[in-house]
């Protein structure tokens, strides 16, 4: 008898274990969230002109020719012709950000020959400045045979300009949050 009472005992245990399971089985339920990230950022930086100017403002090929070159048009390379000292001729170049990525610039360097009768000055744009999607930038650079000079030739003097941007973005910080809508009265 003491052996009927203890398997009587077990199946008693085994169906209430099988009647809470089924209860817990009917009252849950899994939740599945899928989703889809996509990036659409596109860089497209670069020089979209570069002319000389005479002292007037004007477009000026005879004092040579600016033209843009690289496999992204992120150099210039200006070829200068000066007459006599105290001759110049401007430099404008325009850098423009057609992609939808907004940009900064690192650094720009003009690099030329080492002269003390050439005087290169710059108003190009300061290093972190800020190019936004869509946007356009002008620098200009004076190329100045100096007055004092006692040179009587400079020949041709060939110039290069490079700009370096990397992209200008902030990173966003989220945090999630939890709102139980349940209220017990």
């Amino acid at each position: 008898m003491k052996k009927s009472k203890k398997s009587n005992a077990i199946i008693v245990l085994i169906v209430l274990l099988l009647a809470l399971a089924i209860g817990y089985a009917a009252f849950s339920s899994t939740l599945t969230i899928n989703g889809t990230a996509t990036g659409t950022g596109t860089w497209d930086v670069k020089f979209q002109s570069a002319t000389l100017k005479n002292s007037e403002g004007t477009t000026d090929s005879t004092h040579g020719t600016a033209t843009i070159s690289g496999s992204n048009s992120e150099t210039i390379t200006a070829t200068i012709n000066l007459a006599y000292p105290g001759d110049g001729v401007i430099l404008k170049a325009v850098v423009v950000n057609n992609g939808n990525t907004p940009a900064k610039l690192e650094k720009f360097s003009i690099d030329g020959p080492e002269s003390e009768d050439i005087e290169i000055t710059q108003a190009a744009p300061s290093t972190n400045e800020k190019l936004p999607a869509g946007g356009t930038c002008t620098a200009q650079f004076a190329i100045k045979w100096k007055a004092d000079s006692t040179a009587t030739d400079l020949g041709e003097q060939t110039f290069t300009i490079t700009y370096e941007y990397t992209q200008d973005t902030t990173e966003v910080n989220l945090t999630p949050s939890h709102t139980d809508n349940n209220t017990t009265n």
